[in-house]
């Protein structure tokens, strides 16, 4: 055996076992929504995902490039679960189609709380990334929500007045971030299931009274 040989064994990576990418990914979701970007490096990645050093760069590149298929891996599920429903959304009654994408959205933000964590850490402070989300995903769907709205009043006030806005994604996704807390307070589980449904409940008693027309509420 060559000394070519020799190291050409010595430094190769381990060949790459199914699903190796996808542990990285997970393992980068739980971290950065955990610890934020500054908080997580590539050895963290590896250590969590069990993988050895220099895995994480051959399969997912650079920290930079494996936040952004983090992100990629977190929400482009959700974003193209909407665009495929896009025209069976539009044919729905303002009300029903409203209702319908509201309660997707707890039960999405029940099985994957992390997106909220993950949004969390990158508004605490203007970055490149925050930049970087707006345009990639918030931006896209924003835009779809405006052509299933297709002049919705409903939808359109949801993309158009913060207010209205972040106190419906508040109400659907926050208490799925702070499991711990409800748990050591309520003694209760925020991914079962009577939990989720419950809070489905709740949330749409809340957009009733918020879509009670101004003029009708009582004073």
């Amino acid at each position: 055996m060559t000394a070519a040989q020799t190291k050409s064994q010595r430094t190769a990576l381990p060949t790459p076992k199914p699903g190796t990418r996808e542990r990285i990914l997970e393992a980068g979701i739980q971290l950065f929504a955990q610890l934020g970007y500054e908080g997580t490096g590539i050895r963290d990645i590896e250590a969590a995902a069990g993988v050895k050093r220099g895995v994480v760069t051959y399969h997912c590149g650079n920290k930079e490039s494996v936040w952004k298929q983090v992100f990629e891996y977190a929400f482009l599920p959700y974003l193209e679960q909407l665009r495929s429903q896009a025209d069976l959304l539009r044919a729905l009654e303002p009300e029903k189609r409203v209702r319908y994408l509201i309660e997707n959205f707890v039960r999405t933000s029940a099985a994957r709380p992390y997106m909220n964590q993950l949004m969390i850490q990158e508004n605490f402070t203007e970055s490149w990334r925050s930049d970087w989300i707006v345009e990639n995903f918030l931006q896209p769907a924003r835009e779809l929500n405006k052509q299933i709205a297709a002049g919705d009043p409903i939808l359109n006030r949801l993309e158009n007045d913060p207010h209205f806005r972040y106190v419906i994604l508040g109400a659907c996704a926050t208490v799925f971030s702070h499991r711990c807390e409800v748990r050591a307070l309520f003694d209760q589980d925020v991914s079962s299931q009577e939990f989720v449904d419950r809070h489905v409940e709740t949330v749409m008693q809340l957009v009733d009274c918020l879509l009670v027309p101004e003029g009708s509420r009582a004073t």
